[in-house]
């Protein structure tokens, strides 16, 4: 009703010259809805498809085999230190695994246990905050079972992701399987719920042929890198004396050389070599670095060797899923539904998508070194990140700064005085604008190949933001009150519509966007860069919108804001492309606000009613469409969807709530959100000379200011409201806004202002 009435009080008036802006705006998203509900899809499945309809264990096929490898990543891996896995990848399909668990760090534990669950677990540290070795289970007849295992189960299913632990082993067992088990860590990871694994063997040394014969899953732990960093693990119930030796404080592990890691890789490769000469025909075989040794997260090697999920061939190319999209990279999660899927068991519960094979280059050593470069580039980010946000809230504070105190030193004085200044606070505040694309940009340029990658990526970040500003500068634009804010704005607006269409390499490994260590997602549009693209496409909208009003046309002004942020938004939402969620809820408010605004319309209580609704109608729709799809392809929507229907989304809800409350005390950006409001209402807008601010002055210039500038306000407070980055969503909309209408506000202190003032006479001088 809120979209049907005005558009019908517009037809019964007759035609006008301008149509209610908004209800143009629902009726074009109204119509995409309906394509979109129209679209042929394929119907929904109720599970991933299986290799058929029998489990393995059934049909008496070879076992699934998985040898996991703590801490293994393909730089180390090559003919010299582990030629039995080199030339095992050479005919496998091989990629980089994302091991991200419920914590940042996925030591041993962890990791095997999310092997188990499917889903991102963690364990309880026994005595210390590094990482521990597995206990070994208690042995039960030629099997094994973990006492405590009902304390892994409880701890994560009260996590935020209610990991159910011990489900690829219980899945196997309720089909008539067998689990195989060697090493401890191996045994985590296939026991069931009860903590049993029905073949337990201690070390590679003791496996035989028969044993992988009778297996329908053997997982084979080879943790020599985690040996050379960890001590054996403590028996939790021993006790200990506290005045003793044992009471002392855990110190921190010895450096390890690196000819010791090498023996270790060279000793775990026999051990692999061992594993393969006793592997039945036809085998699946899984090998992967399931977590850390006992450092900082890398991306780990990841390859499968034969039949997989439908029974298709691995025998070379690249691994992909439909977690990532990006060919090369997997997660561990998926390995788990990778593994049921092979075995033809039910995937429930379990989030990851099955692996793929994708095509790779001709020459191996070129893909092998495009698997390192991933990782380098993950890597630096990484570790630059911290710093590189502490560099850029120190430069925008140092911006509002300068320029406060340039306004207030030289904004009341001569021109002659002020030009310079004033055109130095234009450049500056342009380039702070900048600073967020301009590291998207960046990534153009290997800077991962570089000696220094960390000084290189530096560098480019720099160079690309000198190019924008230069620009922006350039063209005859840089004349007018909105010009170079447009330059900047629609460059923003455009690298970023290109980068999501053409599957957002820009923003993966950017410092403003999200790398796979991290895995907060692996594809589509990132939070930082929708506050970024966002802003941007407002305050672009409104620019453009600018010089055609002044050119007396503006229905072309609203039409051009419609269709640009109709396109907007379908590229932030589309399941594929933006696959932004939140991003939906948040930018259609800030979009109807703008397009009210450059109308010449009063926002009132009915248009926001009316704007919340088609907000949820779209975001609802879209989440639909996409639940339609095989499970095994739905993006964040269809899977919010399903969590919704199932009775699970309050869980996730309360995750992103407490994810979006816990970014305030990210005091950087809070300070840096908070700055830059003081400096848009306080600093710009106190009154000089002229009796009002130069913000003020600005909207007079140009209306449409205050519309680009308002819609950005709105989308980054729902932004913070509904996203589970929280505050980094205004803080880098402001980044963006803020300067940009600085740097209006400079063009007008430039262009008039006080006459040059009368120099004071004496109080006993006669006028002349």
């Amino acid at each position: 009703m809120a979209q049907s009435g005005p558009l019908t009080r517009a037809m019964d008036g007759g035609l006008r010259r301008h149509l209610r802006p908004l209800a143009r705006l629902h009726a074009v998203l109204a119509a995409l809805a309906l394509v979109v509900v129209l679209a042929p899809v394929p119907a929904a499945h109720a599970g991933a498809p299986p290799a058929s309809s029998v489990p393995t264990a059934q049909r008496g096929h070879s076992p699934v085999v998985v040898v996991g490898i703590p801490g293994l990543m393909w730089e180390e891996i090559d003919r010299t230190t582990m030629p039995v896995l080199w030339n095992l990848a050479q005919n496998s399909a091989i990629g980089d695994m994302s091991i991200r668990t419920a914590t940042s760090r996925t030591c041993p534990v962890d990791g095997w246990l999310t092997l188990s669950a499917g889903q991102r677990a963690f364990s309880e540290r026994q005595q210390y905050f590094i990482c521990e070795l597995p206990v070994a289970p208690e042995r039960d007849g030629r099997g094994a079972v973990f006492p405590d295992y009902d304390d892994f189960i409880e701890e994560n299913a009260t996590s935020p992701y209610g990991a159910r632990v011990g489900a690829l082993g219980g899945a196997v067992r309720e089909a008539g399987g067998a689990t195989l088990a060697v090493g401890a860590g191996a045994a985590l990871a296939a026991a069931d719920r009860d903590g049993r694994i029905d073949r337990y063997i201690g070390e590679v040394g003791g496996l035989r042929r028969s044993d992988l014969d009778a297996a329908t899953l053997a997982i084979i732990d080879l943790d020599g890198l985690a040996d050379l960093y960890l001590n054996p693990p403590v028996d939790p119930d021993a006790e200990v004396d506290e005045d003793g030796p044992d009471a002392e404080e855990e110190p921190e592990p010895d450096p390890i050389q690196h000819e010791d890691r090498l023996e270790a890789l060279a000793a775990i490769d026999d051990k692999l070599g061992q594993v393969l000469d006793l592997l039945p025909k036809n085998t699946s075989l899984m090998v992967a670095g399931v977590s850390v040794e006992a450092g900082a997260s890398n991306l780990n090697a990841a390859l499968l060797h034969g039949p997989g999920p439908q029974g298709r061939r691995f025998d070379g190319g690249f691994l992909t899923s439909d977690s990532t999209r990006r060919d090369g990279l997997v997660t561990l999660t998926d390995a788990t539904t990778t593994l049921a899927s092979t075995m033809g068991l039910p995937v429930h519960g379990m989030v990851g998508r099955v692996w793929k094979r994708e095509e790779r280059p001709a020459e191996f050593t070129a893909a092998i070194g495009d698997l390192a470069d991933l990782n380098t580039a993950a890597r630096v980010v990484g570790s630059l990140t911290a710093g590189f946000f502490a560099f850029f809230v120190a430069l925008q504070l140092l911006i509002y700064a300068a320029a406060a105190y340039a306004l207030h030193r030289y904004g009341d004085r001569d021109r002659k005085k002020r030009t310079l200044v004033l055109s130095v606070t234009r450049v500056v505040a342009l380039g702070g604008a900048a600073f967020p694309v301009s590291s998207y940009l960046s990534n153009l340029i290997p800077w991962w190949s570089a000696d220094l990658p960390q000084l290189a990526l530096i560098g480019c970040v720099l160079l690309t933001d000198l190019v924008v500003v230069a620009i922006a500068m350039a063209g005859p634009w840089r004349r007018g009150i909105l010009g170079p804010m447009t330059a900047v704005a629609g460059i923003t607006t455009a690298v970023l519509f290109i980068d999501m269409c053409t599957g957002a390499n820009l923003q993966l490994n950017s410092p403003t966007g999200y790398t796979p260590i991290v895995a907060g997602r692996f594809y589509g549009l990132g939070n930082i860069a929708f506050a970024t693209f966002a802003t941007g496409m407002l305050m672009t909208v409104a620019g453009v919108a600018h010089y055609l009003i002044r050119l007396g046309n503006r229905t072309a002004a609203v039409a051009t804001a419609l269709v640009v942020g109709t396109a907007t938004l379908f590229v932030i939402g589309w399941p594929g492309l933006g696959t932004d969620f939140g991003g939906v809820i948040a930018i259609i408010p800030g979009l109807a606000v703008t397009v009210l605004m450059i109308a010449g319309r009063r926002v009132t209580w009915r248009w926001a009613l009316g704007i919340v609704t088609t907000a949820l109608v779209v975001i609802g729709l879209l989440a639909y469409l996409d639940f339609r799809q095989p499970p095994g392809e739905r993006s964040h929507f269809g899977l919010f969807f399903d969590q919704l229907t199932g009775g699970e989304a309050v869980m996730v809800i309360s995750r992103k709530l407490a994810s979006m409350l816990g970014s305030l005390g990210n005091w950087q950006l809070t300070l840096l959100s908070a700055c830059a409001l003081l400096f848009l209402f306080a600093v710009l807008n106190k009154p000089t000379d002229w009796k009002v601010g130069a913000l003020q002055r600005a909207y007079e210039y140009a209306p449409t200011l205050r519309a680009g500038l308002t819609g950005s306000l709105v989308t980054a407070l729902v932004g913070f409201a509904v996203n589970d980055s929280g505050i980094a969503i205004p803080a880098l909309a402001l980044t963006v806004a803020v300067p940009l209408t600085l740097s209006a506000c400079t063009w007008v202190l430039q262009q008039e202002g006080p006459r040059e003032a009368p120099r004071p006479q004496r109080a006993n001088s006669l006028p002349l």
